[in-house]
Formats: C-alpha cells, sequence, structure tokens
C-alpha cells in the first residue's frame, strides 16, 4: 500500500539509494523498489551528502533549474562534451570557462 505523498521533488541516484536502502532497514522493499535500488546502486557517482551539495551549488553559481542539476550529478559527466550533450536540449548560457568549472567540480566530486 503507498504511503501519503508528502511533497514531491528530484533527487539524485544517491539520495536515491540512500532512501530505499533505508526502507529496506525498515522492512521488505517491493519488486519495484528493489529494481530501483539495484539501478540506483550501480550508477551512483557520489555520496548522498555531497551529491546535495553538488545539486544546490549548480543552481546557485550557474543559474540552473533543479532538473538540470540533478541530471548532471545522475550522469556525472567527465568531460565538456559529456556535459554539453546533457545540457544541449535545453536553454543554456554558459561559457566555456563555466562548463570546464562544472566539469572540475563534478570530478573532484566523484566516489
Amino acid at each position: 500500500m503507498p504511503k501519503e505523498i508528502i511533497k514531491e521533488e528530484e533527487v539524485t541516484l544517491p539520495q536515491v539509494k540512500k532512501l530505499l536502502a533505508q526502507r529496506g532497514k525498515e522492512g521488505d522493499l517491493s519488486f519495484q523498489q528493489s529494481i530501483t535500488l539495484e539501478h540506483a546502486s550501480s550508477f551512483s557517482r557520489m555520496a548522498p551528502a555531497v551529491s546535495v551539495k553538488v545539486v544546490e551549488k549548480l543552481i546557485k553559481s550557474y543559474d540552473m533549474t533543479r532538473s538540470q542539476a540533478v541530471q548532471i550529478v545522475n550522469i556525472a559527466p567527465t568531460t565538456i562534451e559529456e556535459l554539453k550533450s546533457i545540457l544541449q536540449s535545453r536553454t543554456t548560457n554558459l561559457t566555456d570557462e563555466q562548463l570546464i568549472e562544472i566539469v572540475d567540480l563534478i570530478v573532484k566530486n566523484r566516489s
């Protein structure tokens, strides 16, 4: 039985991993939750607390939407070309220098 929805917000894969791991300790996970936990565990590239800080920094420093910042953290690009492909479909006014800064931030915080 689903629990009551308190709020909706985009979260990073490391946060999903943490939330589902905690829920798994409290009781059994549904099939979908187990698959989601497996995916989040495989593709998380940062610690949950670090991912939250990186998302906040991207939003504040580079005037991104939360959705863009979460996607960047989830994919964790290591090159400017990868970052550009994530941002390509969205309007962005980032300079090449800013793109380099973002990639450096992601690489520095990857685990």
